[in-house]
């Protein structure tokens, strides 16, 4: 997904979020973030990085080929961050707490 991708689904999913902000701005914003997530993955030299909302990058150094031709090399894996649980209004919150209660008794 390009900078711009990017761009274009924040503005549709909602567009105050980047609001009178240049098309051209948000993607150096979206350059800089990316950036930055990248040059943590690579000084990472073996374990996890999590990024908050985003995931984690599990990083490992793996055998590549046998015998003489053998070299290690980083293996990262990303694994994507579960979405936050929604809020539940007050009134439905209490509902669900007494019908489990219930349902227990």
């Amino acid at each position: 997904m390009k900078p711009s991708e990017i761009i274009a689904a924040v503005r549709a999913k909602d567009a105050k979020i980047i609001g009178e902000l240049a098309d051209k701005k948000a993607e150096q914003i979206v350059k800089a973030v990316l950036t930055v997530i990248r040059e943590n993955v690579v000084a990472v030299e073996k374990g996890d990085l999590t990024v908050p909302m985003l995931g984690r990058f599990k990083v490992n150094e793996v055998t590549k080929g046998e015998g003489a031709e053998a070299k290690i090399v980083r293996k990262v894996t990303y694994i994507a961050a579960k979405p936050a649980p929604k809020e539940v209004p007050p009134n439905k919150a209490g509902n669900k707490a007494k019908a489990k209660a219930k349902a227990e008794a």
